[in-house]
Order: structure tokens, then C-alpha cells, then sequence
């Protein structure tokens, strides 16, 4: 008779262990990748909010070198906070535009930060 020698094939309980606790491993990291103070679903917010701030302060220039094409003058601090108005509230100092989200402050800009005026 012969003898017939079978293998068995297939994952054992320890092996499957293994590679569950491996998975939750990787996952872990990749959650706290994604969701950490420095992660990167915040970098690309403060990203967004970088290429918003850079947009408001690219029409306020072109919005003073409008004025300055108007005038033949380049515009003061009082016609510099006339025209960010448009854009956001002016702080009461006068030197700052705050720019808000629904009612919540995303970010300000310092007149130093916008070129174009005296």
C-alpha cells in the first residue's frame, strides 16, 4: 500500500495573530500620522489658510496699485484701510486686517505684510 503523506496548507491561529497585530500596528501609526498636532491633515490646513491669506493680499495690492494708476499718487495708510475693508475688518489700531470664517477668525494680516502704500 502506498502511503499517502497529506500537507496541510493554510494559516495557523498564530500566524493570523501575527499579522492582525501587525495591521492595528500600521494603523496606529498611520492615525496618528494623519491626526497629530503636526500632521498632515493640519499642514494642509495652515496650507489653505497660507494660499487664502496670500490671495486677500495680492487683491488688496492690485486694488492699491489701481488707486495708484487712478491718482497718479501711491495711496496712504488711510486709503490702504479703506480698501482692506473690502476684504476684512481693520483692527482698531489700524495696522492689522482680520480676515473671519463663519463668524470665526482664521487669520489677520499686518499692513507691514502688503506692499503698495507709503
Amino acid at each position: 500500500m502506498k502511503n499517502i503523506l497529506k500537507k496541510d496548507k493554510g494559516i495557523t491561529i498564530i500566524a493570523l495573530a501575527i499579522t492582525i497585530i501587525i495591521l492595528l500596528i500600521l494603523a496606529g501609526i498611520t492615525i496618528g500620522t494623519l491626526t497629530s498636532k503636526k500632521g498632515l491633515i493640519n499642514q494642509a490646513n495652515e496650507s489653505s489658510y497660507s494660499a487664502q491669506k496670500e490671495t486677500i493680499i495680492e487683491k488688496i495690492e492690485a486694488d492699491l496699485y489701481g488707486e495708484k494708476v487712478k491718482t497718479g499718487t501711491t495711496p496712504d495708510k488711510s486709503k490702504l484701510r479703506e480698501i482692506s475693508r473690502r476684504y476684512g475688518t481693520v483692527d482698531k489700531d489700524g495696522e492689522v486686517v482680520n480676515i473671519y470664517d463663519d463668524g470665526e477668525k482664521v487669520y489677520e494680516i499686518n499692513f507691514s505684510e502688503i506692499s503698495g502704500w507709503k
